[in-house]
C-alpha cells in the first residue's frame, strides 16, 4: 500500500515539474532563414542557398502542443509542433519535412529538412533542402 502511494506521490510532483517548465511561447517571432537545396535531377542538378526573412506565427498553444505558420519570401505553411517535457525544445513537422528548434529565452534557433516532390514532374524530381532558422520575439 505505501509503494502505491508513493508511486503515485512520485507521479504527481513529476507531472507538477514538468507541467511547470513549458514556456507559453510569444505570438510572433522573426528573424533570419539560411537554406540549402538541390534538386535531384540526373540532367541538371542544381544546388542552391539562400538567406532570406522568415516569421513565425503562433496560432494556437495548449500546453505542449502548438500550431503555427511559418512564412518567409518564397513559402507559407501551417505547421504543427511539439514542446518537449522540459520546456527546452521545440519539434515540428510540416508537409515533407522536420526540424528541431531551441528554446532559449526570446529565441527560437534550429535546423531542419525536407523534401518537395510536387507537380507534374513531381514523380522524376526530387528537391532536397535544409535550412536554419534564427528567430527572435517581437
Amino acid at each position: 500500500m505505501k509503494s502505491i502511494i508513493g508511486l503515485t506521490l512520485g507521479l504527481g510532483m513529476s507531472f507538477l515539474v514538468n507541467a511547470q517548465s513549458i514556456p507559453t511561447l510569444a505570438k510572433v517571432y522573426a528573424g533570419s532563414t539560411a537554406e540549402t537545396s538541390i534538386n535531384s535531377s540526373q540532367k541538371n542538378p542544381k544546388i542552391q542557398t539562400q538567406k532570406e526573412a522568415a516569421t513565425l506565427t503562433i496560432l494556437k498553444q495548449d500546453g505542449q502542443h502548438v500550431e503555427f505558420t511559418y512564412q518567409n519570401p518564397a513559402y507559407k505553411a501551417y505547421e504543427i509542433g511539439t514542446i518537449s517535457a522540459d520546456g527546452k525544445k521545440l519539434q515540428i513537422a510540416y508537409k515533407g519535412g522536420s526540424g528541431v528548434y531551441d528554446i532559449v529565452d526570446n529565441k527560437l534557433v534550429g535546423c531542419g529538412s525536407g523534401r518537395v516532390n510536387e507537380g507534374p514532374f513531381g514523380k522524376w524530381i526530387n528537391t532536397y533542402y535544409a535550412w536554419c532558422d534564427d528567430l527572435t520575439a517581437k
